[in-house]
This record gives structure tokens, C-alpha cells and sequence, in this order.
């Protein structure tokens, strides 16, 4: 029954990461996305197997998750949504958290878990030949169009990379060999090629994180020690021509707005801020920027008063179906814009302050067990180079929810790579199964 497990992970990551190939040739996304929800509840159903055999349940962080579907209960009960926006909510979100704790209790062994790594690896890098691909046939950036898993989601284009070059940079500390500075260059034009900004800042944000933690591995030192300085003394000449590379190939960029603009710091500085606290003129839809979306968010819920401010509107209230009223729930029920999107904007409004605050406890507690594995075992440098980089994931997590999309929330293909890193990360010092 692993086996079969395994043959159908291997299937869910193909289909995730070409979803957008397959949107390409009409096949509707909803009829993609039910194939994919298929294979998990199949997945699901295999893992109560192995808790029956085992007569227990591996379940890391279960009582926050619990405490979070008792909240989400409750916002559904004393709340105007009804049982088709609950059930919604759930499939768009619980299906991968059920995903998570179905392969923890399955356990692949090392060969699968081998197997599984060569088809990320080999689908990463068709992101990177599908983003030039799409650069020489339409002949300039595309924003919606990202590599094969996408061609709505152009957020994807910053998380989606940022994923590969978590574990680049991780294998750049261990090994020191350049080469990984320039496949994390490749991954990066997939952020440029969709002219993308984002990703630069995230770069910088991960490096810095992830030189720390591995300093801080070597040294057992929880300050700004010498050796992570040193490290960041060289790492800062790659991110500067970096920085340099990406700023004048960049239309958004630069002030000349063209690939091979100029670089100039207070222009771009200027763009990121007017970026994302954007109100167009004349509009009257709140939270065009990011920067503005949690504070309008707060102010709608406290309107609502207490019990809103607490609970949300209900699971469900804002998310985007057929089966539903709105097509843009945001917009036409809230007048909040593209701001909006954050991952904590769309747990607060439909589940509220306490609902976001027991989801990132949740979220953090799993970081927590991922930085106790990486800090104190002695595990040798192939899995110490996977457990930095799934660490970097699990920071990107944070990153994206808080400050970017909410891609990482129910998009398939990062979604899905996110848990599966998840447990192994946890699982990684466990013994070979048989």
C-alpha cells in the first residue's frame, strides 16, 4: 500500500506543476483541481490503513490544527455563510493540511523519498526552460504565465522560484561551490521574465535567514557571530551583482522602464513604496496596496463589531467559485482591490483575529520542530543541506502570508510542495522503513 501511495504522490506533483498545461489545452481548473483532490482523499484512505495497522496516529501540531477547525465551526455556525461556503473553504484549504498528515502516517521510505526528489528537481527545471520558452514566443514579460504550473497565478512567479533557490542557497553554504549562485540566477529569471520585483526583496530576506541559522549550526552562538559576518561579507558581493543584474534587466525597475535600464536606487525605492500603498486616483476600492490590505481588513471586521473583530464573516465568505454569488468576493462584497490577496487578510476576513492568530501558532509550531531537528542531531551534510533548505520554506511560508499572496495557502503546486517538505523535514532522522 506504500507503494501505491508513493505512485500517487508521484502523480499529484506531475499534475500540480504542469496545471497549467493542462488549462492550456482546455481542461477546466476546477476539473484539474477535483483530479487533484481525488488523489489526496485516495492518499487519505491509504493512510488510515497504516494508523489501523500502527493502532496510533503521527500527528505533529494536531491539538493547534483541532483548535483551528473548532474556530472555523463556530465562524460557520453564528455566521451568514452557508454550508456550500464551508465546504469550500475546506476543500480550497483542509484538503492539504488532510494531505500532510496522510503521508506523515503513510512514511515513504528512503528510496521513494529519493524518487520523489528527482521528480522536484526535474519539474523545477522545466520551470526555468518553460519561462524562456515563454520569453521567445510572446516576445517580452508576461505576468499571469508561470513556467507550467500556471497561467492565472502570477504571484507564482516570486513564490514559486523562491522555493528552489531556499535549497540552492543551502547547498551554496555547505559546499561553497558557485554554480549554485548561478542556478539561483536561472530560477530568478522566472521572477524577471513576469516582471516580477518581489522575488529580489525575498532573496536578500532568505539569505541572510538561512546564512544565520547555518552559522549558528556551526557555532551553537545565537547572536550575529563572526563567522556570519564573514559569511555575509562574501554572500553581499553575489547579492549586489545580483541586485545590479536584476534591476537593469527589469522594466519596472528602472526609471528608462526597459530591459538594460539604469540603476537607480531612489527611483526604485520610490516605485516599491508607491507600489504597495497604491491608491488609484479616482477609485473608490480600498487596499489597492499591499502595505494598506490588514489595516483596512481590521477596520471592516471592527465595523462588523466584537464578534466580527473575533470570528471573521465566516469560512468561506470570500472565497472565489462558480458555486457562489461573487466572482471576486473581495471586491464586490468588501470594495477591498489587489492588495487584498495577502494570506492573513484572507484568514482574517473569514475567520478573524483569533483565527489567524491560532493558524500562524500552528504554522510556527511546525518551524520549531523543523529548527530543533536542523540544531541538534548530527546528521550528515546531504540531509543538513534539506533541512536548511526546507527550513528557508517554511520562512518563505511566513513571508508570503503575511507580506505577499496567499499562494501558499491552496495553490496546488506550492501548496502541496510545502507540506510534503514539511514531513521531510520532520521525518528525516527516522530510521530506514522496510
Amino acid at each position: 500500500m506504500r507503494n501505491i501511495a508513493f505512485q500517487l504522490t508521484i502523480a499529484l506533483f506531475f499534475i500540480s506543476f504542469t496545471k497549467g498545461i493542462w488549462e492550456l489545452l482546455g481542461i477546466n481548473e476546477s476539473m484539474v483541481q477535483l483530479i487533484i483532490d481525488f488523489i489526496i482523499i485516495s492518499i487519505f484512505f491509504i493512510s488510515l490503513i497504516f494508523i489501523t495497522q500502527k493502532k496510533s496516529m503521527v500527528a505533529p501540531g494536531f491539538k493547534i490544527i483541532s483548535t483551528f477547525f473548532i474556530i472555523v465551526v463556530i465562524s460557520y455556525l453564528l455566521n451568514n455563510v452557508t454550508t456550500t461556503h464551508l465546504i469550500l473553504f475546506l476543500r480550497k484549504f483542509f484538503i492539504y493540511v488532510i494531505f500532510f498528515y496522510s503521508i506523515i502516517n503513510i512514511d515513504f521510505n528512503e528510496i521513494q523519498k529519493n524518487n520523489i526528489l528527482k521528480l522536484l528537481i526535474v519539474l523545477f527545471t522545466i520551470q526555468v526552460l518553460a519561462a524562456f520558452i515563454k520569453l521567445i514566443v510572446l516576445g517580452g514579460t508576461q505576468e499571469k504565465i508561470v513556467g507550467t504550473i500556471s497561467v492565472m497565478e502570477g504571484s507564482l512567479a516570486t513564490i514559486m522560484p523562491l522555493l528552489a533557490i531556499s535549497f540552492l542557497i543551502s547547498m551554496y553554504l555547505f559546499k561553497k561551490r558557485i554554480i549554485y549562485i548561478v542556478y539561483t540566477l536561472l530560477f530568478m529569471a522566472i521572477g524577471l521574465i513576469s516582471n516580477k520585483l518581489g522575488i529580489l526583496f525575498y532573496i536578500f530576506i532568505l539569505f541572510i535567514i538561512l546564512t544565520f541559522l547555518y552559522t549558528k549550526k556551526l557555532t551553537n552562538s545565537n547572536l550575529f557571530n563572526l563567522p556570519f559576518l564573514l559569511y555575509m561579507s562574501k554572500i553581499g558581493f553575489y547579492l549586489v551583482v545580483i541586485f545590479g543584474l536584476f534591476v537593469s534587466l527589469n522594466p519596472r525597475a528602472n526609471p528608462e522602464n526597459k530591459v538594460g535600464g539604469s540603476i537607480d536606487i531612489e527611483y526604485l525605492s520610490k516605485y516599491t513604496e508607491d507600489y504597495n500603498t497604491l491608491q488609484l486616483k479616482g477609485s473608490r476600492v480600498e487596499a489597492d496596496g499591499r502595505a494598506d490590505a490588514p489595516g483596512v481588513a481590521l477596520t471592516k471586521l471592527s465595523n462588523g463589531g466584537l464578534f466580527n473583530l473575533i470570528l471573521g464573516y465566516g469560512p468561506g465568505d470570500i472565497v472565489q467559485s462558480s458555486l457562489l454569488k461573487y466572482e471576486n468576493p473581495l471586491l464586490e462584497k468588501y470594495n477591498m482591490g489587489y492588495g487584498a490577496r495577502l494570506g492573513q487578510v484572507w484568514i482574517l476576513m473569514q475567520l478573524g483575529l483569533l483565527g489567524l492568530v491560532v493558524f500562524a501558532m500552528y504554522h510556527i509550531y511546525i518551524f520549531k520542530c523543523l529548527y530543533n531537528n536542523f540544531m541538534s542531531n548530527n546528521l550528515n551534510q546531504e540531509k543538513n543541506i534539506i533541512l536548511l533548505g526546507i527550513l528557508g520554506i517554511s520562512i518563505i511560508f511566513f513571508m508570503d502570508f503575511f507580506t505577499y499572496s496567499s499562494q501558499i495557502l491552496y495553490s496546488p503546486g506550492v501548496t502541496l510542495l510545502y507540506y510534503y517538505c514539511i514531513y521531510h523535514g520532520l521525518t528525516i532522522t527516522k530510521k530506514e522503513i522496510i
